[in-house]
């Protein structure tokens, strides 16, 4: 069941009640939360917590068994079919929603065929309608900002770990999304190239990017996150001021949880990677 909270004008993004499980697993119980204008939230748990599966609720490539979710004020549109689940009631609403969503995987998922200036001007011509023109100008000053100006003809195969992310956060942001989603951007990569994705994530928050970070980083959350989410077995277990959570958190399950990671502030001139790939 929805749990209602007040829609202010700045809500770039509001979940309430989201509920979702595989078989007898529930990953997601009652998951309420919202993200302001220039929000970044950071998503913290232990593996299974139901991190990624909350940011796959968000932009439907799950589909939530209850709840709501709102992206800029307007509710992703629901109905039941014969056999009784969720889906999405329209399916054109779901595509608009979704390219005001940038989702940042945990793999990258470039296309391999296509070289990283193919790859980010792919959705903005298809899926906006973008003139070409136009989508390579915006990737030129995207590739840039990211620090792939040089990488423009490569394709994936030739690129780093690192690269590679920074190449796919530059296609998340050719579509001028509303909201961020980074699931575990850092989990793929090898220890030393984690610095240089933090950075532009960095950078991106410095921006004023609304963005919900899913990490183990946690004194990257720490400094460059205004909130900060804990999960625990798929409910909201603690959250607020990053600061005051992380620095003085009040569930001993969080507790728990900080004594188990590498916790300080991470310079931006190296990496400090405390863990692999987040769970559901």
């Amino acid at each position: 069941m929805a749990v209602a909270q007040r829609e202010d004008a700045d809500t770039a993004l509001r979940v309430a009640g989201l509920c979702k499980s595989f078989g007898d697993l529930e990953v997601l119980r009652d998951v309420s939360l919202a993200a302001h204008e220039h929000d970044v939230i950071a998503i913290l748990g232990a593996s299974g917590s139901g991190k990624s599966t909350l940011l796959r609720c968000i932009n439907l490539l799950e589909v939530p068994d209850a709840g709501e979710v709102h992206v800029g004020g307007e509710l992703i549109r629901m109905r039941r079919d014969r056999r009784g689940q969720a889906m999405p009631a329209d399916r054109r609403q779901v595509d608009r929603i979704r390219a005001r969503l940038g989702m940042v995987f945990q793999q990258f998922n470039l296309w391999s065929h296509l070289t990283v200036m193919q790859n980010v001007i792919e959705a903005p011509v298809h899926v906006l309608g973008l003139p070409r023109r136009e989508a390579v100008d915006r990737a030129h000053a995207l590739l840039e900002k990211v620090g792939l100006s040089d990488k423009l003809d490569a394709y994936p195969a030739h690129l780093s770990g690192g690269q590679e992310q920074r190449a796919a956060i530059a296609r998340a942001l050719a579509m001028e999304p509303a909201v961020m989603l980074f699931d575990e951007p850092t989990s793929a990569l090898d220890p030393e190239l984690v610095g240089e994705v933090l950075k532009v994530i960095r950078d991106l928050a410095e921006e004023g990017r609304t963005m919900l970070i899913v990490t183990h980083e946690v004194g990257f959350a720490r400094d460059v996150s205004s909130r900060t989410v804990f999960l625990h077995e798929g409910r909201i277990e603690e959250e607020g001021a990053s600061r005051a959570v992380l620095d003085a958190p009040r569930s001993p399950r969080l507790k728990r949880f900080l004594s188990g990671e590498r916790y300080g502030t991470l310079p931006l001139d190296q990496s400090s990677h405390n863990e692999g790939r987040s769970g559901p």
